[in-house]
Parts: structure tokens; sequence; C-alpha cells
């Protein structure tokens, strides 16, 4: 089994290096052609830079001096969910484009790209939950049929590569919910009662869990998740995005 995971990781590595060799990409940041990723060397600095200090219980910015375990000022006293989260960078700017980019299944080749990034800037904190467990934040199989894929997976599947750990996908929505993007926070919070269920309790059972999925926003997605996953034997939950985006009121 060993030697079949080094054969498919080498076979993947190759295909990458002649898909790049063969079709240059031009910067999906700035326009710039021929490049060997979709960032220029300018835009991916920036990107990197933007990432800047975050809470880490839920993420958001804070300054140099901030330090409370018990979290900042968006999330301190709290019921989130999860134990923990950790972003590429705040949900604006390049980062908020590139998300919505990831939405769109012609564009899931992204999705490697933006976990190398996250990995990049983030993977210091990562590396810390050894033996955890991949757990994409999965969609609906009705809004999954219309999307064609799901860009938390096409994510979850380079960082547990790169972390050296499992992916696994216990958990499943058991409920179509409206889009959130117009909804309060409470609103949120209620859509999201009771959405997902754990349907193989082993694969995450004492286990560390990195929740994967492309935005944080109220963290009503997130947090519905991880207390499935808590209830069905997770230790900790760690959210695990892309882009962290301010939750409205």
């Amino acid at each position: 089994m060993f030697r079949t995971e080094l054969i498919r990781r080498w076979s993947s590595a190759c295909l990458e290096a002649v898909d790049t060799l063969l079709f240059p990409l031009p910067c999906l940041i700035c326009g710039e052609d021929g490049l060997a990723a979709p960032f220029c060397d300018p835009c991916r600095a920036e990107l990197l830079e933007s990432s800047g200090r975050m809470c880490g219980r839920c993420a958001m910015p804070i300054g140099p001096w901030e330090q409370d375990p018990a979290g900042c000022s968006e999330c301190r006293g709290k019921s989130l969910g999860f134990d923990g989260a950790v972003a590429l960078g705040p949900y604006q700017g390049p980062i908020r484009h590139l998300c919505l980019q990831l939405k769109r299944d012609q564009n899931a080749w992204l999705a490697p790209w933006l976990s190398e990034l996250l990995i990049e800037s983030r993977g210091e904190v990562l590396r810390r939950y050894e033996g955890a467990r991949v757990v994409p934040v999965p969609l609906h199989w009705q809004r999954r049929w219309v999307r064609g894929y799901n860009q938390s997976e096409a994510l979850g599947y380079r960082l547990a590569r790169r972390l050296g750990v499992r992916l696994v996908r216990p958990l499943q929505r058991v409920v179509s919910t409206p889009a959130l993007a117009e909804l309060s926070r409470a609103e949120r919070a209620k859509a999201m009662r009771g959405v997902f269920r754990v349907r193989d309790p082993r694969s995450i059972e004492g286990r560390t869990v990195l929740l994967v999925d492309d935005i944080l926003t109220t963290g009503a997605t997130c947090g519905s998740a991880a207390r499935a996953l808590k209830r069905a034997g997770a230790t900790k939950v760690i959210a695990v995005v892309i882009g962290r985006a301010e939750g409205r009121a």
C-alpha cells in the first residue's frame, strides 16, 4: 500500500509538471502571462503578506499585542462549536477573488495551489496536529450536483497530502439549506441546526479533526459541522479555511 501511494504521488507530481510546461498560466490576480503558477511572484507575495496575525480561536485579524487564549473581541465568550481556526487571510482583495473563482467547477485545478499557500503561510500551526484527520465540509447532494464538485474536498485532498495525514468523509449534509449570504448571524445559526450527521464515527473517534472549508464568516456552518463531529467522538475540531470574512452581527 505504501509503495502504491508513493507511485500515485509521483505520477500526480509528474502530470502537474508536464501540464505546467505545456500550458503556461496567466496570473489570476494581475493577468501577467506565461507563468508556471497561477500567481506571479509579486501577487504571491501579496497573498502571503495579507495573512498577518490572526486569533487562534476564530481566525479574525488581530493586532500585534493581542494574545488572549480565550479569543479576540469578535469571539471571546461565544460558543463557536469548533476549538480553533486557521485561515490564509481576510476574505477581501485577492483572497476574495480567488475564493469566488474556486466555487466554479472549471476552476477546481486552483484548489491545490491555494492549499499550498495555506501550508506555506500557516504550516507551523497546522503541523502541530499530528495524527489529525482532514474532514471537508460536505455539500448537500443537490448542490453538489448543480456545482459539479465540492471545493472544500478539493482543498482537503492537497492539505491532507502535504500534512501527511488521512482525509476522511464521515460527515453527511442531510438538510438542504437556503443561501446564507444575506442572512444575519442569528438566522444563519438557526438555518444550520441539525444540518450535519456523522455516518462513520470510527474514522474520527479520539482524533483531532481539521475541518476544511473555503470561507469562514459567522462560523455557523463550521460550528454545526464541528458539533456533529464532537458528538461522534472527535476530541478537537479546528476549522481550516482560505478566507476569513467579517460576519454579520
